[in-house]
């Protein structure tokens, strides 16, 4: 294989076809596990395939395959981080990993934060949530109508100084017990934002339908 410079891995948990602008142009196609299912059904064909084959079929008739052992420290997403960094990509994009057990969507964070502590551009996304994590610097988000900006602190704490938002900030410390930099509302200018200490998770949520 040629060098990689972009990776799309998928997980198990559905990936529509709208999705698909996140996976175009992908030089690397992983599938994790149960992936291979949400691959096939939006006629991709996969480069990689690797799990432990928990959560779909193992896959048949196909060279390369990577089975894992059940029993192990990597998530089957995170083996595929592994393999990420050792084909020298330098962008991700993580997708069916979000919206089902609690302690995957936690796990796949995880994996988030492995990859951008290594130097890679990655982001996990559903059809209504995307995940960055902002390490120490400056940072500037565009504005996207009909969705909301929030920021997490990466473990216990981080300092930040947020503008061009409704809700702004100068300074300031959150903390992993109070959510206060949840549900922010973008400006027409590109949020400014400065990780002073420590790092950030970046949720961008689409906004949910008015109700009356």
């Amino acid at each position: 294989m040629a060098k990689v410079k972009f990776c799309a891995v998928f997980g198990a948990r559905p990936v529509s076809e709208q999705m698909r602008p996140y996976f175009e142009g992908a030089d690397c196609v992983i599938a994790a596990d149960g992936g291979l299912m949400n691959l096939r059904a939006l006629g991709v064909e996969p480069d990689v395939c690797l799990g432990d084959y928990d959560s779909g079929p193992m896959p048949e008739g196909r060279e390369g395959v990577i089975v894992l052992p059940r029993q192990k420290d990597d998530t089957d997403m995170h083996y595929a981080a592994r393999r990420i960094l050792a084909m020298g990509a330098k962008r991700a994009v993580l997708l069916g990993g979000m919206g089902g057990r609690l302690d995957h969507t936690l796990a796949n964070l995880a994996t988030l934060v492995y990859l951008t502590e290594h130097g890679v551009d990655a982001i996990l996304a559903d059809e209504r949530c995307e995940a960055r994590v902002l390490l120490r610097g400056e940072h500037s988000v565009p504005p996207r109508e009909g969705w909301y900006l929030s920021l997490f602190p990466v473990g216990g704490s981080a300092r930040v100084t947020l503008r061009d938002v409704f809700y702004e900030l100068q300074s300031e410390t959150l903390t992993a017990s109070f959510p206060l930099g949840v549900s922010n509302e973008f400006s027409d200018k590109n949020a400014s934002i400065t990780v002073e200490e420590g790092a950030l998770y970046l949720l961008i949520c689409k906004k949910e339908p008015e109700r009356f």
